[in-house]
């Protein structure tokens, strides 16, 4: 029998942080607009939520750049990153991020029909309009329906955060 360990530590930020990290999670670009429009981050807190209809969930910074693009336009794109796309995730996690012509030029120039960007090289692109957007704490969570599924290269691993850094699935 495998004994339980309970410790139990005073919780704050950096200690729920992490926490999550042990917590393996697939990285993403979301993305709204293309050309001089272009806003992206990355990000990991992306849930499937429902089948019928089909739905998904992202978490963004309330006070980020992208909250109120996405507001405005009521649709995004999930770019699920391949193992060979850490450079783009690291360049978009960043607060001093490329934006505009400069972001679009690193990613690509296929759209979805919402007019935003489906990154060139991600195993799968996924056109999102918002249902709903909720404030939680410090971040909006955006309750959308996928219009539309791009499949990239299946036998592309994808990329997956853990411990705090990038790892692959084997």
């Amino acid at each position: 029998m495998t004994a339980h360990v309970d410790v139990r530590v005073p919780l704050d930020s950096a200690t729920f942080r992490r926490a999550m990290g042990l917590f393996p999670t697939g990285v993403t670009l979301i993305t709204r607009g293309s050309g001089a429009e272009t806003e992206v981050i990355t990000a990991n807190s992306i849930v499937s939520v429902s089948l019928d209809p089909i739905m998904v969930l992202i978490g963004v910074r309330a006070d980020g750049r992208i909250r109120p693009e996405i507001d405005d336009a009521g649709s995004f794109a999930i770019n699920v990153l391949s193992a060979e796309q850490e450079e783009l995730s690291a360049a978009f996690a960043r607060r001093d991020r490329p934006r505009g012509r400069d972001a679009a030029l690193l990613l690509g120039d296929e759209v979805d029909g919402a007019g935003n960007i489906l990154v060139d090289g991600a195993v799968v692109g996924l056109e999102c309009h918002v249902d709903v957007a909720h404030r939680a704490g410090d971040h909006v969570l955006f309750l959308a329906r996928v219009a539309a599924v791009r499949t990239g290269d299946a036998d592309k691993r994808p990329l997956v955060f853990h411990r705090g850094g990038y790892a692959t699935v084997t």
